[in-house]
């Protein structure tokens, strides 16, 4: 039983198996904090939720069986957990798409000296300029490597409009590069994408 987990046994979770919940853990831990970290905006908090979360899936592991999708319904489960504890603690109320805090950190790979330190930051730079939206689901799809499908899901949106916000996402980011590089943007995304596994 994968489940979309890539790779990752659930009837091995369900029956209780450490190892390979630890694996789970290793998979998604990242990707579900980086998420977390966007809607509450404090890492401390992020990973509590994070954390929370793993341990529910512990306690209901024998449910397993009824979960379609392990890797949306930890990105499902991870954001409306961080919005119920904004709920709690009286801060506005808003919705995934007026999120403003969404953070991208960058990946430390040795790759990454396949491109110059310059051109890491005017990619980051113009990441961090795009819309709130735009830039969830362009660090969703090509930076997480989730599916359109799985992203349009996790957000409440159509797979058109997933497509839509990415192809503006790299239109908008090639734009940003060619104008301090003289028009290499496309290729230095490139680069960058095939680094992060994209």
């Amino acid at each position: 039983m994968d489940q979309s987990g890539e790779n990752i046994n659930l009837s091995l979770i369900q029956n209780g198996n450490h190892f390979e919940f630890a694996r789970l853990m290793d998979r998604y831990s990242d990707a579900l904090y980086l998420f977390a970290k966007g809607i509450l905006a404090s890492s401390p908090l992020a990973e509590e939720v994070v954390s929370d979360i793993f341990v529910k899936v512990w306690q209901t592991r024998h449910q397993l069986d009824k979960v379609a999708n392990i890797k949306s319904y930890l990105f499902n489960a991870v954001r409306n957990q961080a919005i119920t504890y904004l709920r709690k603690q009286h801060q506005e109320v808003v919705s995934i798409e007026d999120i403003n805090h969404y953070y991208f950190e960058p990946i430390d790979t040795p790759d990454e000296s396949a491109l110059k330190e310059e051109q890491l930051r005017r990619i980051y730079k113009a990441i961090d300029y795009l819309a709130p939206q735009t830039k969830m689901v362009f660090s969703l799809a090509k930076i997480q490597g989730l599916k359109y499908k799985e992203i349009a899901e996790l957000l409440n949106i159509s797979v058109k409009t997933v497509d839509y916000h990415v192809a503006s996402a790299v239109k908008k980011i090639c734009e940003s590069i060619d104008k301090e590089e003289g028009g290499n943007g496309l290729n230095t995304l490139r680069i960058f994408l095939a680094i992060s596994g994209c």
